[in-house]
This record gives C-alpha cells, sequence and structure tokens, in this order.
C-alpha cells in the first residue's frame, strides 16, 4: 500500500514537470516598426479668461438681466454657459459675443437662485464662474423681481 501511494505520488510529480515543461513558450522573433513621425514647432498652454466686470437690473414688472464685458485676454471664446440653481433652476448657451442675459420666471414664479456664468473656450474648457444672486415675486410676469453681484 505504501509502495503504491509512493508510485501514485511519483507519478503526479512527473506529470507536473512535464505539463509545466510543455507550457513553455516557444521562442519567436518578432519586430515592430512605426513609420509615422510627428512634428511641431511649439507647444503652447492656454487659459480660458472669466468674465470680470458683471452688473444686473431688475426691479418693477422687469425681469433680472445679467450683463458683463467679456474677458480681455485668454484664448478665443466659442461661448458661454449660464446656469441658475437654488430654490429657481435654469441654464442655458449664448453665443461668445453675447453680453447680456435676461431672466425670467414666467407665470407663478416664487424663489431665488444663484446665477453662474462661464466663458467657454476651444475643446469645451471652461472658464471659473463669475456669480450672482437673484430672486422672483411673480403672480403673472416678473411683478418684482431683485439680483446683486458681489
Amino acid at each position: 500500500m505504501i509502495r503504491r501511494r509512493r508510485g501514485v505520488a511519483a507519478a503526479l510529480a512527473l506529470a507536473g514537470i512535464l505539463g509545466v515543461a510543455a507550457m513553455e513558450p516557444t521562442p519567436t522573433e518578432a519586430a515592430w516598426v512605426g513609420a509615422e513621425v510627428g512634428t511641431s514647432s511649439s507647444l503652447q498652454a492656454g487659459t480660458v479668461a472669466p468674465v470680470t466686470q458683471m452688473t444686473c437690473t431688475a426691479g418693477l414688472l422687469q425681469p433680472v438681466t445679467f450683463s458683463w464685458t467679456a474677458p480681455a485676454g485668454g484664448l478665443t471664446r466659442t461661448s458661454y454657459r449660464w446656469t441658475v440653481t437654488g430654490g429657481l433652476t435654469g441654464s442655458g448657451t449664448l453665443a461668445a459675443g453675447a453680453t447680456s442675459v435676461s431672466l425670467n420666471t414666467g407665470i407663478l414664479g416664487l424663489g431665488a437662485g444663484t446665477f453662474s456664468l462661464f466663458a467657454v473656450g476651444p475643446g469645451g474648457w471652461e472658464a471659473v464662474a463669475k456669480t450672482g444672486s437673484l430672486s422672483f415675486a411673480t403672480v403673472v410676469l416678473d411683478v418684482l423681481s431683485t439680483c446683486s453681484v458681489p
């Protein structure tokens, strides 16, 4: 019985060695050639400049209007993106030459929010937001609105 166990163990060990030897990869010769060549005279980093001057107007029977001066310097703007978050919400995009946006709540609106304006550059890169606050008390078309820009 002991001989039989030793024989089985020896057979298993031999099978393991032969199995490992059979799994060795065979040597091969391979080469890789890349024929493409890239050239660049220079690379430059850029920044999308944020809006620095923003004002707002609001009042009795008028919407909240945010106006701004286009940022100077930086990469060329491709558009502006705006959002309103908080109790009031909304968002939109504006052309690169835009200098204002008017917001109203329509019918039966009441609430406040934070307005954020982002200058958007090439590739969708965005500048840091310029923000302001707004609030509406509306029964029909902007009865009373207020706003402020820090």
